[in-house]
């Protein structure tokens, strides 16, 4: 962290709850020059408006009285596009995610607002903050110096030029970046755009460093660059591992798509051989089609979150991201979900857990909805339940249902526990009555999903604590996903390691899924902990695991969920 840049920082922090306000400003107080706070929006922007200039960076809150955060931050963007904006807000919510994307906002700190992530995101703004300033400091001078001096032009109209590439350019690549994108977009008549994002890159970085993730996204940008040329588009890197494409002609959906396939064929066939280091590299990549004229970014966007969220390669933009479809699913779906819980239509579904010698040793306990004869998996419905506060009494349903399970058939379950169940006093009260009426704790193993959206580390600690004591074990589910932090694994101490299925699928044909799924098994065995791979699917898979020494196994090469055990 730059203390002495951010130490220049003059912040604008408008919150309307007092205690958190001060609570904040106390802590982020000494890194930087000045915090001025207001307490709606109203005066946020009434504050901002008579002292523009003055501000660095705005943190502000979603949901306030008067002027919400959202109407401010329009207001200030009419007149300034580029101040580093972060958000905080106690929903997570896809309406805001979007509105995000439109306002160009630096980060979105969820509350309880953990001051270590706060002052991450304020790092991160830093960044963008000295690069502009840089930037336009030099453009102000030489074009001053252009003007003056006529004689001595040549010299500072070519500095000029290399100042505004760089402007326009992204660094690690020399791709355009995404200021090039967003003037490119307004200057076509028929922009057609494909936002590109790299699958688990994070795992490479976790696993390889940065520098090695560096050198992995320069042979992307180069082989996305070569492929763009090829079909007449031009080739952009817009964030992180978010790449673009951009085309200005009129271009049928048939040719579109087969275009993007071919990418996506192309990424995929492609080794990224790092000699050096001895290390091959394989990716998959992820991509979001727009063609519409209005809003193109935007949208290219939606359908790239819509296509990581049905797991699927691709998404073009159309009539089915309509946000009146999406509402009129959601009530669909919360009645389907009010209907179950009402009339006990919420059922458990059991996966076994296998050791090494192929005997059953437990079952992981699966949510699943009956409708009518028709059994309805989580991801259908696990999401909207929680937008519609329907989640906490689906979680109770099933976790009694697990318990209950487990003292009739005296058998060893595993439950799922998201971090929104530990944080939930009511669940967690729940849970340890059960635990502690019905004597089955040790039979009991609370699979915790791996999230980086663990803020408070002391409530999920304190909740381990209070379950091992009990005789319940903790494992860690789809560790290796994205996150993978390892510092995770010593401050949680988990009995078990669960290695994400996006790896084991994949570990006959990728060997970066295997090298990280043998680096996760070392790490965690060295810790003393257990492993347990999901999604077994063939043999070929459950031998390369057997040779890297994983305990347990999962999967539909064994069994597929049951109804009944």
């Amino acid at each position: 962290m730059n203390i002495k840049l951010l130490k220049t920082f003059t912040i604008l922090y408008v919150e309307d709850e007092t205690s958190l306000r001060e609570d904040v400003c106390q802590n982020i107080s000494p890194f930087v020059k000045e915090v001025v706070t207001a307490f709606d929006g109203i005066q946020g922007l009434s504050c901002y408006m008579e002292n523009r200039n003055k501000f660095d960076l705005i943190i502000t809150d979603i949901l306030m009285p008067n002027m919400n955060g959202l109407e401010m931050v329009d207001e200030i963007r009419k007149v300034d596009s580029e101040i580093p904006i972060i958000y905080t807000t106690a929903f997570n919510d896809s309406e805001y995610m979007k509105k995000t994307i439109e306002q160009s906002i630096v980060s979105y700190i969820v509350k309880p607002i953990d001051i270590e992530l706060l002052l991450k995101a304020i790092e991160k703004a830093s960044l963008k903050i000295e690069n502009e300033r840089l930037k336009a400091t030099l453009l102000g001078i030489n074009e001053v110096l252009e003007a003056k001096i006529n004689d001595k032009t040549k010299k500072l109209r070519e500095t000029n030029t290399i100042l505004k590439k760089q402007l326009y350019t992204d660094e690690l690549t020399s791709l355009a970046n995404r200021k090039s994108l967003i003037e490119d977009i307004n200057k076509f008549k028929n922009p057609i755009l494909s936002i590109i994002d790299l699958d688990a890159f994070g795992s490479i970085n976790d696993l390889y460093g940065e520098k090695i993730g560096n050198k992995v996204l320069i042979n992307v940008a180069n082989l996305i660059k070569e492929f763009s040329k090829s079909i007449n588009c031009k080739a952009y890197r817009i964030g992180g591992d978010i790449f673009a494409i951009l085309k200005d002609e009129e271009f049928s959906v048939q040719e579109c798509i087969s275009n993007i396939e071919l990418l996506i064929q192309t990424v995929a066939e492609y080794s990224i051989c790092l000699d050096e280091y001895d290390i091959t590299v394989r990716i998959s990549i992820t991509v979001g089609i727009s063609k519409e004229l209005t809003d193109t970014l935007e949208k290219a966007s939606m359908a790239l979150m819509r296509a990581k969220k049905n797991r699927t390669s691709y998404i073009l933009y159309g009539d089915e991201h309509n946000l009146d479809k999406e509402f009129q699913n959601d009530i669909k779906w919360t009645k389907i979900i009010k209907n179950a819980i009402d009339n006990d239509n919420v059922v458990a579904y059991y996966q076994p857990i296998l050791n090494k010698e192929q005997e059953i040793i437990k079952h992981e306990c699966l949510i699943r909805i009956s409708e009518n004869g028709v059994i309805h998996s989580p991801y259908l419905f696990l999401d909207i339940s929680k937008k519609v506060k329907l989640y906490p009494q689906l979680a109770k349903m099933i976790i009694t249902k697990a318990f209950k399970k487990a003292k009739e058939n005296s058998s060893s379950i595993t439950v799922n526990l998201s971090i929104q169940d530990i944080v939930n006093k009511d669940i967690v009260k729940m849970i340890v009555d059960e635990l502690q009426k019905n004597s089955i704790a040790k039979l009991i193993t609370f699979e915790i999903l791996e999230s980086e959206s663990i803020t408070d580390y002391e409530k999920v600690i304190s909740f381990i604590s209070i379950v091992k004591k009990l005789g319940c074990k903790i494992a860690i589910d789809d560790f290796g996903s994205g996150y993978s932090n390892f510092s995770y694994l010593l401050r949680l101490k988990p009995d078990y390691i669960k290695i994400d299925g996006s790896l084991i699928k994949n570990i006959h044909t990728d060997e970066s899924s295997y090298l990280i799924t043998k680096t996760i098994n070392d790490f965690a065995h060295s810790l003393g902990m257990k492993t347990i791979a999901e999604f077994v699917h063939c043999e070929e898979v459950l031998k390369l695991l057997e040779e890297i020494g994983v305990d347990e196994y999962q999967g539909f090469y064994f069994s597929e969920p049951l109804a009944h055990i």
